[in-house]
Order: C-alpha cells, then structure tokens, then sequence
C-alpha cells in the first residue's frame, strides 16, 4: 500500500551538506548524500516482506535513508519521523486507504494482533539492525495496528503498549475475556505490618500512547478477604510517564486491635492480653491490584456569564439528596 502523501518520498538526515554546518534540527537533502551501509539484497528483501508498512514511512527510498544513518543520527531523527508517520496515519486520505486494507485482508482484533505479533518477532530477528531502528520499527508497526484496530470496531479495539519489563516480572494479564481491568504481578515479597503503607514496585515501565492514561485499582477478592486497600484508589498513570510503575498499597488492620486488662486490689490495670492487627505478605507472583486503560479526551474551559443558564441545574450541594 502506498499512501499519496506530500511527505512519503523525503529523504531526511541531520546537518547534511556544508551549507548546513552551522545549523541545528533536521535539514532535507538528496537521495545520493548517503553512502548505503546495508547490502541491496537486504533491503529489498525486507522491504518485499513488509511492504504496507515501510510505504506508511514514504517507501523504500525513505526507509533505506533512515536505516543508513548511525544510532545517534537515527536518534535524533526518530520523534520527527514518527510525527509525520503520525500525520500520515490521521489523513483522511491515509484512513480511506487502511480502510480498504482491512476490508481486503478481512482484518479484525485476533487477525490484526497475531499479525502484529509475527511482525515484532520478525524484526527481532533481523541481525543487519540495531536494537533502536529495531524498536521504531515496533512502533511503526503498533500505530498502525492501533488505527487499523480504531478503523475496524471502535468499541472492540486493541491499544498496543510498549513495556519494559524487569528480568522475572511478569507482564499484566486479563483473567478473562471481558475484563476491564488487568492483573498486576508482585514483583517481590513484600510484607505489609499493620498500619503500614508501602509503596511496591511492579518492574514495569511503560510507554502509554498519547490520548490514554492507566488506572491502579484493588482487586475486589483482596479488599474483601484482608484489610489490604490502594491508598490513593485509582491511582494515575499518565501517557508522559516513563519511569517504573508503583502501587501505593496500605495495610489499614490498626496496630492493636483489642487490650484485655483488670484492675487489682490497689485499682491498678494489668494487661492480661493484646490481639494485635494482622500483617499481610505479599509473595513474589501474586496479583495484588490491578490496572485499567482510559482513554482520555482533553478538556479546554470556555468562560461564559452564567452556567446556570446551560442545560438543567439539579440545585444542592452536599447531602442534598439524603443521607
């Protein structure tokens, strides 16, 4: 498939050219200012097997250009590269056109994932690329999979996430088909004593795309069977987050929960029991919250004179509607 765009044959590459010298940022030069450092053969043969998806970048010319660059070229190229691919990808034109791919291929949410899920394997196995144009090709591959996914079923789509994991983490799951939520492994044993709050690491960094955010939440069987609560319930992860995620989880069992005591001859008291609260351990592997992707429409305030005068006031404030 290739996308009829202004953008799809450019050719970019940072301070090219003498001219450029004392300039900074990213500056269009000719095809022939690159010396190729990958074999024809190479690249015409991965271009043969992902086709659809180097069109989306502007084509062989322009994919065979980015991957002669060097890592730090490349680098400083990437976010610049992904925001036309970005542009591209919302251009009715470029929709009208993964429209009809998916209506050729009879895409729907398994097709497209399981095709995804081949693409990223294959990349990983190409030896002539780094480990940095190998993760922007994971990306290309990713938004396009999310806006073929926003094509097919609005309500049924499937936002891939890109995750770094620590060594033994497991990564979070759906325990069923039509959950919501998704399951948040302990990365550790964590032990919680009564009326301690802990803040647990999961192991996980995450890159959410831009318009989403991910809500910490309990697990309802948790909350029922111990006095295991999330502090700040839902807690917030933003898109622009990239550190590793933690889960703020507080033991509420009190440090004493019931003194048994009497008073002697003289009416002084001596305890005669203490039952303590409970301390909870949380074993390495267990589910211990879990987590949610929102999407997250912007808001923008528009002041008017009187908001009274918009839709139904329903009047009351606090505890206006009983108790």
């Amino acid at each position: 498939m290739t996308l009829n765009n202004e953008k799809e044959n450019m050719t970019v590459v940072e301070g090219a050219g003498a001219e450029n010298e004392e300039k900074t940022g990213v500056e269009i030069v000719e095809e022939d200012a690159f010396e190729n450092k990958l074999s024809e053969e190479e690249i015409l043969q991965f271009y043969e097997d992902n086709q659809d998806a180097i069109d989306l970048i502007g084509g062989l010319e322009m994919f065979e250009s980015l991957m002669a660059l060097t890592d730090e070229e490349f680098e400083t190229l990437k976010p610049q590269v992904l925001g036309l691919f970005n542009e591209t990808l919302n251009d009715p034109a470029a929709e009208k056109e993964l429209r009809i791919l998916a209506l050729d291929k009879d895409y729907n949410e398994d097709s497209v994932k399981e095709e995804f899920n081949k693409a990223s394997e294959a990349i990983d196995e190409i030896d002539f690329l780094s480990e940095k144009k190998k993760d922007f090709l994971k990306e290309i591959y990713m938004l396009s999979a999310n806006k073929i996914q926003e094509i097919i079923n609005t309500n049924s789509k499937v936002i891939h996430i890109p995750c770094e994991l620590e060594e033994g983490v497991k990564v979070p799951t759906y325990a069923h088909k039509t959950d919501a939520g998704l399951d948040i492994y302990a990365k550790e044993e964590i032990i919680l004593e009564p009326g301690e709050t802990k803040i647990i690491g999961t192991g996980i960094k995450m890159a959410i795309p831009e318009g989403y955010a991910i809500l910490i939440q309990p697990r309802s069987g948790q909350s029922v069977k111990t006095k295991l609560r999330i502090a700040n319930t839902p807690g917030l992860i933003d898109a622009g987050y990239r550190d590793e995620i933690g889960v703020i989880v507080e033991n509420i069992e009190p440090p004493f929960k019931d003194i048994d005591y009497e008073f002697d001859d003289n009416g002084e008291i001596h305890i005669k029991s203490i039952l303590h609260g409970n301390t909870y351990t949380i074993v390495e592997g267990q589910r211990f919250a879990q987590m949610r992707l929102v999407q997250v429409p912007k808001a923008e305030f528009v002041e008017v004179e009187s908001v009274g005068e918009i839709g139904e006031d329903r009047n009351g404030g606090f505890g206006s509607s009983g108790i």
